[in-house]
C-alpha cells in the first residue's frame, strides 16, 4: 500500500544527490563519506569533466582544445606547449594530481616584490619559457587576505545577523592561491621561467623531469604569487600586477580566432564594429607595447612562447618528452616548500587556532563592534 510514496521518497533522495553532485560538486559529501568514497566520486568528476585519460590517448589533443568565446580552453587531460599546442598531460607529465585542496605544505615562507622594472635577466645559454596561467580549478588550503576584504565580510556577517538573529563566515573562493602546474622537460639546457598571472592568488607548481635545472623564476601579474617545489637556491623575482601597472605595463596577447570580439569586429551592428575596430587598434598596439617590453627584458618574444590556455591547468617548457625521453614528475603540494608573497594575513585551511582564521577574525570584529555582545545587534529589530 505505501509502495508508490516510498518510491517517490526514493527517486526524489536521488535527485538531490545527483543536483548537491552537479551543483556542489563531490565536496558537498565531504562530512558523510569516507575518503576513499570521497576520491571516487571526485574521480568520476573529472573523468566526466575531462575524460578518461587511457581513452583519450585513441584521440586527437587538439580536438581536446576548444576554441571558444572566452578564450582557449582544455576540454580535456591536456597541456599547452609553447606557442599554445596541445598535448596529453599524460604525455609530458607523470602522476598528476587534481585533488590538492586538503593538501598541507611542509613550509610557507614569505617573499616581496622587487623594486623596480626590470627582472633580473636570463643568461646566455638559458632556455626562456613563458607560461600564462587563466583558471586552472585547482584551489589550494592556502588563504591570503587584507583588512578590505575583512571589512567587507564584517559588514555582511553584521547584516546577516541584524536580520536574522544568526551569521555564517565563509572564506572567499578568492582568498585561496590557485595553483597551476608547470612541467619543465627541457634538459639540455638551463632553464629561465617567466610565469604570467591574470588573476588573484596564484602558486606555480613546478614539476620537473630528470636533469632538468631552472636557473631563475620570475613572476608577473595578479595580487600575490609564489612558487611550490623549487629548490631553495633558485632565485625568485616578483612584479605583481600593481607594480607592472606603476612601470606603466600591461599584458597582452592576442585574441583566439574564435573570440566573440571578431564575431563583434565582422558581423555586428555598424556602431558596435566601429566601437571594435577602436578597440581593436588599441589591442594591437598594447600587444605590440609588452611584446617590446618582454623581448628588451627576457630576449625572446612573448607572444611566439606563451605556453597556456585561458582556461586549463597545466603547460610545459621544453620538448614533448617521447618514448625515450623522460617525463616530469608530480610534485605534490603536499609536504612541499613554498615560497610566496602573502597580503596582511596568512592562514592554511583546518590549521592553528579557529580564532585566527578567516571567520574568527571577522566574528571577533564584529563581537568588538556591538561592545562584546552580539545580540545589540538586534535593538531595535522588530520580530
Amino acid at each position: 500500500m505505501i509502495r508508490g510514496p516510498v518510491s517517490l521518497v526514493i527517486v526524489g533522495s536521488i535527485a538531490l544527490v545527483m543536483f548537491l553532485l552537479v551543483s556542489l560538486g563531490p565536496r558537498a559529501f565531504e562530512d558523510f563519506l569516507p575518503e576513499s568514497a570521497m576520491a571516487f566520486l571526485e574521480g568520476q568528476t573529472m573523468l566526466s569533466a575531462f575524460g578518461d585519460p587511457t581513452s583519450a590517448r585513441g584521440g586527437s589533443p587538439e580536438d581536446m582544445l576548444s576554441d571558444g568565446p572566452d578564450g582557449l580552453e582544455a576540454r580535456g587531460p591536456i597541456a599547452a606547449l609553447a606557442g599554445n599546442r596541445p598535448v596529453l598531460i599524460a604525455d609530458v607529465l607523470k602522476g598528476h594530481e587534481t585533488r590538492i585542496d586538503r593538501d598541507i605544505p611542509a613550509e610557507v615562507t614569505t617573499i616581496r616584490p622587487i623594486s623596480g622594472c626590470k627582472p633580473t635577466p636570463p643568461t646566455q645559454e638559458a632556455l626562456v619559457g613563458h607560461v600564462t596561467a587563466g583558471s586552472s580549478g585547482l584551489e589550494t588550503a592556502l588563504l591570503t587576505y587584507g583588512d578590505r576584504v575583512l571589512a567587507d565580510a564584517v559588514q555582511v556577517f553584521v547584516n546577516s545577523y541584524r536580520q536574522t538573529g544568526s551569521g555564517t563566515v565563509s572564506a572567499q573562493t578568492e582568498l585561496a592561491y590557485e595553483a597551476y602546474d608547470v612541467a619543465v622537460t627541457e634538459t639540455a639546457r638551463p632553464v629561465y621561467l617567466v610565469l604570467l598571472n591574470f588573476h588573484g592568488h596564484q602558486i606555480w607548481n613546478i614539476h620537473l623531469a630528470e636533469g632538468a635545472r631552472v636557473e631563475r623564476v620570475v613572476l608577473l601579474g595578479g595580487e600575490q604569487a609564489g612558487v611550490a617545489n623549487l629548490d631553495p637556491v633558485v632565485p625568485v623575482e616578483v612584479l605583481p600586477a600593481e607594480a607592472l601597472a606603476a612601470c606603466g605595463l600591461a599584458p597582452a596577447y592576442p585574441l583566439n580566432p574564435g573570440h566573440r570580439f571578431f564575431e563583434v569586429l565582422t558581423s555586428g551592428p555598424e556602431s558596435y564594429r566601429k566601437e571594435a575596430e577602436v578597440k581593436y587598434a588599441a589591442m594591437q598596439e598594447a600587444i605590440l607595447a609588452w611584446n617590446t617590453w618582454f623581448r628588451d627584458t627576457f630576449g625572446v618574444s612573448a607572444e611566439e612562447i606563451r605556453a597556456g590556455f585561458d582556461e586549463g591547468m597545466v603547460s610545459v617548457v621544453g620538448p614533448v618528452p617521447g618514448e625515450a625521453g623522460p617525463l616530469a614528475v608530480y610534485a605534490p603540494i603536499r609536504g612541499a616548500r613554498i615560497r610566496t608573497t602573502q597580503d596582511t594575513y596568512f592562514e592554511i585551511r583546518g590549521q592553528g587556532e579557529a580564532v585566527n582564521s578567516f571567520a574568527g577574525r571577522v566574528k571577533a570584529i564584529a563581537t568588538s563592534f556591538a561592545f562584546g555582545d552580539l545580540a545589540y545587534l538586534r535593538q531595535g529589530v522588530s520580530f
